[in-house]
């Protein structure tokens, strides 16, 4: 039974299937490539047809050379291709004054080496340009949804789990690449085919054709059935195979903790629960299909029983040629080829249907914080903040800020502090509009932030958070990430301020260091500078430091200080901290209890009151028996 994990991203589109088929092939149609591969699949196609009717006619000549009778054109596509090849017998026959039957019988067994050879090199060419093709369009399909994951609010990444996304990234776009190279031709050249080679029946011999097709409706029947039990099947697949992708993503990630704790036996019989689930659906489908594909060739013997009981009472008969008989049952194993392949391309396209729309899902999800139409630039700002009545929930509900009121004038430095839970987070992911607030407005310089364009007010703002992310690059790259072509001196002067210069100009590759996957090289506090270094680099008007110095040493936590009491001039900045020693200079302080402004003031003003700040502040400074703030 498939159990339901509530952080997976549950599919809420409306899309029917055809158009989700409609929009993946809409990534390939725009190659001139792909309109020379279905060129090519009508020339091969053309030629894979009049094979049969070449055997046909080589057997006919022979059976006539034999008893010295004259060869004749056969009928239908068989006629066709004695047609076509009998003015190069004739041809040759003049210039070699070889004799006519033999020089007949050479050149339409030579027409089966030349086809064979052109079929070869066109179907080479085929699976190049197809090729390039699928590639090229999952490339764009991964562009997409990269992009698409950037755009994304920071809301859609609250239900998110990282295995999913990029299983959907990789293992998704993986099987929508195999179905741009291999299922799309084979789609095509099937239906062609079907077609020609119906046709060619038909010219040979209608009641021999309406014979043999008589199974055709149960393949159709067969198929149908395959497609509806295996499709649910396929897409179960792809959803658990990015669940295993998202528990073993998170167990990498905390190894650590794992390996801490002792949990490996836990963590590994809670991961052999998944695959174990992923092993019974690849087993209930392999079961569909090993039922499905033999009944497919059952039901297709049975038509090639009936030509040759049929057929052959119609050549005893002197009503059909042997040769035709043999084209005929050469064109109904063709017939059954793609018919029987059907299965396979049914299944292939339910596949990429259920990939794509994991896809398609992504791409689509609403992006909650968006520009206005009218949304502006908002290119100097002196740094203003305005928090007018705001209310804010993540999920619609529960309110974590009720009814803020506060106004931050350019310059000042504005200390957060509240218990856990409180909402101070919150404060400072509204000012970036990594959220929007439910109710109210935040102003910046008087104007409504949703008024702005997120990326012009995101430019104005540097942020330290109490996790820092370093990525796996040096760390030069590190420091400059927020500023394009940052020249190494600019770089060097924010880590001096950030008390880290020394440290990176230790390494042996200085600032050129690559450090480990989200900075696991460095210490907390090596990197919490290093994040430092990249605020204090972009420069910005407005300054958020999310309890930035809670990874460093009280000497070091000076020191930044001191860095800091220099940057902060002239900037608006907010500080989360756990450190009350760190934020007495601070212009006005605001203390949070359950998403409300408990209180608000100066330090002293605070202090003078016998208040929540007051005891917080007299429990760390002086050790007096207090509650617990972080």
């Amino acid at each position: 039974m498939m159990r339901h994990h509530p952080m997976e991203m549950e599919r809420t589109s409306t899309r029917s299937r055809k158009e989700t088929l409609r929009r993946l092939i809409g990534y390939v149609t725009g190659y001139w490539q792909l309109k020379a591969v279905m060129v090519l699949i009508v020339i091969t196609t053309i030629l894979d047809v009049l094979s049969p009717a070449i055997v046909g006619s080589i057997i006919d000549m022979v059976k006539e050379m034999a008893t010295g009778g004259a060869p004749q054109p056969g009928r239908g596509i068989e006629g066709i291709a004695y047609r076509i090849l009998s003015p190069f017998a004739s041809w040759f026959t003049s210039v070699t004054g070889s004799n006519p039957e033999m020089a007949s019988l050479l050149i339409f067994s030579l027409s089966l080496v030349v086809i064979a050879l052109i079929t070869g090199i066109f179907n080479f060419v085929q699976r190049y340009a197809t090729t390039i093709v699928g590639q090229r369009a999952t490339f764009e399909m991964r562009d997409d949804m990269y992009n698409s994951l950037l755009e994304k609010s920071f809301s859609f990444y609250d239900k998110q789990r990282t295995g999913q996304l990029m299983a959907r990234a990789t293992g998704d776009i993986n099987m929508l690449g195999r179905f741009y190279q291999f299922g799309f031709r084979m789609l095509v050249s099937s239906v062609l085919l079907l077609i020609l080679v119906l046709y060619s029946l038909v010219s040979i011999d209608l009641t021999l054709t309406l014979v043999s097709v008589t199974v055709l409706p149960f393949i159709f029947l067969a198929t149908r059935e395959y497609s509806k039990r295996v499709g649910p099947l396929w897409a179960a697949v792809r959803e658990q195979n990015g669940v295993i992708t998202s528990v073993l993503h998170e167990n990498l990630a905390g190894v650590r903790v794992v390996r801490g704790f002792s949990r490996e036996e836990y963590e590994e019989d809670k991961f052999a629960v998944e695959l174990q689930e992923f092993f019974d659906i690849n087993i209930n489908m392999a079961r569909i299909r090993a039922f499905f594909m033999p009944l497919a060739t059952f039901i297709s013997s049975i038509g090639f029983v009936l030509i040759i009981w049929y057929g052959g009472n119609q050549v005893i008969a002197g009503a059909l040629t042997l040769g035709s008989m043999v084209a005929f049952y050469f064109y109904l194993a063709r017939l059954m080829g793609p018919i029987r392949m059907t299965g396979f391309i049914t299944s292939m396209i339910v596949r990429a249907i259920a990939a794509a729309d994991r896809v398609f899902d992504i791409i689509d999800a609403e992006v909650e914080v968006h520009d206005k139409e009218d949304a502006t630039e908002i290119p100097e700002i002196e740094g203003r903040i305005a928090f007018e009545g705001v209310w804010f929930s993540y999920d619609g509900k529960n309110m974590v800020l009720k009814d803020i009121d506060l106004d931050v004038k350019p310059g000042q430095t504005v200390a957060i502090l509240g218990a856990t839970g409180s909402g101070k987070s919150s404060i400072i992911n509204l000012i970036p509009r990594f959220y929007d607030v439910s109710d109210g407005s935040i102003r910046l310089d008087g104007t409504d932030l949703r008024d702005l364009k997120v990326k012009s007010i995101r430019s104005h703002i540097g942020i330290v958070r109490q996790d820092p992310f370093i990525f796996s690059t040096t760390l030069r790259e590190n420091i400059a990430y927020g500023v394009q072509n940052a020249n190494l001196a600019d770089i060097r002067e924010a880590a001096k301020r950030a008390k880290i210069d020394e440290f990176i100009e230790s390494l042996p590759e200085g600032y050129e260091t690559k450090v480990g996957e989200r900075g696991v090289t460095l210490s907390g506090g090596q990197k919490q500078r290093v994040a430092i270094a990249r605020a204090l680099l972009k420069n910005p008007k407005i300054l958020i430091l999310d309890d930035s110095t809670s990874s460093v040493d009280t000497q070091t936590e000076y020191e930044i200080q001191q860095a800091l009491d220099e940057l902060l001039e002239n900037r608006t900045t907010f500080i989360i901290t756990q450190r009350l020693s760190s934020i007495k200079k601070a212009d006005y302080i605001i203390v949070l209890e359950d998403g409300e402004i408990a209180e608000e003031g100066s330090h002293e003003e605070l202090m003078e009151r016998d208040g929540i700040y007051r005891k917080l502040y007299e429990t760390q400074i002086t050790g007096e028996t207090g509650e617990r703030w972080d």
